[in-house]
């Protein structure tokens, strides 16, 4: 893999390329497991890209674009996909090794759908399960051993994937995955199901080990019993509404749909089961049935196939009036709060927090720990990311990559000391020397990069950089927080830091309403 940073639209140092293109091998083998390797031991010369498809080359390119996020790009794709984050932090996901949350949400609701989940969708087969609103985390429910959980490169990976798929809001999606940190060597399951469509986009991901049709209608049955409790309506009352809008030509659909390969004749169902049951049957036959627990046997990479279900193949049977008001459901109090969340009012909370630090921009680390975590170890941690899109003045690919760039460097000081190439190629070597700690196959020694981000650095710090006499750069970090900053050049570095921890505390203070405070495990 190479990287070339063209100079003329902003430079870009040599960890930030090297980040990039670890996310890049982790993405192929997130999509084809480490099988690979072999393969080029045998033939040097072969062709990855026979293998890849279209769907690859998108989920590449929406990854790294993420490195170079655009806002007006984004605000297109809002337009068209209610899934897509509305208000994506890009670059600094990967800056901080952090994953963005939702915000602002009342922790008790929080909590309380957090448990929600544990309780439908705990079962000796599942491994994750998580809620999130395009690339944003709602929650997510984890093991209670700390090797067993997520690295937050394997959830960029998931919740870029899930959240960009332009089929999601009229699909069930089932399909293999290869989670790179937690094992390389082998696939892993993946449902997706967007339980509110219409208004949020707030989709469930549930992630096994088992690739049966059982686990599929086990995890399907979950979805549904979320979306109950939750006070959402039924799947059948949103696909007849949706299915309106499409035969009106208001709603064009985008994705794979079992119609283009199967007859259907049978798209008239008399009740929920039998369509579970029809769909059960084409997963079946599109892949073998295999079960067990722990990593699936892995498909053969010529076989990898994306199972769909599209609802809006079936036009349902006109339903009597009786039966609609029956099903008419009134939201929770977890999905109103969520609809307030969502509104166009994070512009007005991220500049009252500019305002505290006389920053025009700002990026933040929150290490919590994950429920029933050891808090002497660094193991067991739930990182998460917290700041505004990067705006005006910044307004052009040049001054926005300026920006990460100088972040970077400002990173690397408070871990290394220094930001020099030397010395950080120095701490990838030795990142390297180390090795993984579990007995699982991961990737994590060629991720070094990955791996020196992750970890917070070792003691409290503060650096800053001045340059151009137009612009100071802040980086200051304390247990369990970062933080990076830019403010004019015309504050003095000591006024500069005391505004930043001022704002830290802030944020600290904050925790509860801006991030997912009380991660919890299948055992809380």
């Amino acid at each position: 893999l190479v990287a070339i940073s063209d100079g003329e639209n902003g430079s870009q140092s040599e960890g930030w390329l090297r980040l990039q293109l670890e996310y890049t091998y982790a993405q192929v083998i997130f999509t084809l497991t480490d099988q690979i390797q072999s393969i080029f031991e045998q033939s040097p010369s072969y062709d990855l890209r026979t293998m890849m498809g279209p769907n690859v080359d998108a989920s590449l390119r929406n990854l790294l674009d993420q490195f170079d996020h655009h806002d007006s790009d984004e605000g297109k794709q809002c337009e068209t996909d209610i899934s897509a984050s509305s208000y994506s932090q890009g670059a600094a996901t990967f800056l901080t090794a952090g994953v963005e949350c939702v915000f602002p949400l009342n922790p008790e609701l929080r909590d309380s759908t957090s448990q929600l989940l544990i309780d439908t969708c705990r079962g000796d087969n599942t491994l994750f399960a998580l809620l999130v609103v395009g690339t944003r985390l709602v929650t997510i429910v984890q093991p209670s051993n700390p090797t067993s959980q997520l690295h937050t490169s394997d959830l960029h990976l998931i919740m870029t994937f899930v959240g960009r798929q332009p089929g999601l809001l009229t699909n069930e999606l089932w399909f293999p995955v290869c989670l790179p940190r937690f094992d390389s060597s082998g696939f892993l399951y993946a449902y997706t199901s967007c339980l509110d469509p219409v208004h949020t986009g707030l989709s469930i991901v549930l992630i096994s080990g088992n690739n049966s049709t059982e686990q599929f209608k086990v995890f399907h049955s979950a979805a549904d019993e979320v979306r109950s409790n939750l006070g959402l309506p039924p799947i059948g009352s949103v696909r007849s509404s949706m299915s309106s809008k499409s035969s009106t030509g208001d709603d064009k659909e985008t994705a794979t749909n079992w119609s283009d390969i199967q007859d259907d004749s049978d798209s008239d169902y008399d009740d929920d089961n039998d369509r579970r049951d029809s769909i059960l049957s084409r997963i079946s036959a599109s892949g073998k049935r295999t079960s067990g627990q722990g990593i699936a046997p892995r498909p053969l990479l010529g076989e990898r196939q994306l199972s769909m279900t599209n609802y809006l193949t079936h036009n349902p049977r006109p339903r009597p009036k009786a039966a609609e008001q029956k099903e008419t459901t009134q939201d929770g109090p977890f999905v109103t709060a969520l609809k307030i969340a969502l509104l166009p009012q994070q512009e007005d909370i991220m500049s009252q927090y500019l305002e505290l630090a006389s920053a025009v921009h700002f990026t933040f680390r929150c290490d919590i720990y994950v429920q029933g975590s050891s808090e002497t170890s660094t193991e067991g941690m739930l990182t998460q990311c917290f700041g505004p899109p990067l705006s005006f003045p910044f307004t052009d690919i040049q001054s926005q990559r300026k920006v990460w760039d100088v972040y970077q460097r400002l990173s690397l000081r408070l871990r290394l000391g220094s930001s020099s190439v030397e010395t950080c190629y120095d701490a990838l070597d030795m990142f390297q020397g180390h090795g993984s700690s579990n007995n699982l196959g991961d990737i994590t020694n060629d991720c070094p990069m990955q791996a020196l981000l992750e970890s917070p650095p070792n003691v409290h710090g503060v650096t800053y950089l001045q340059e151009d006499n137009e612009w100071l750069y802040v980086g200051l970090n304390g247990k369990f927080f970062e933080l990076y900053a830019t403010l004019p050049a015309t504050v003095k570095p000591r006024e500069g830091t005391a505004y930043c921890a001022r704002l830290v505390r802030k944020l600290m203070g904050d925790e509860r309403i801006l991030f997912l405070s009380n991660p919890l495990t299948w055992n809380s």
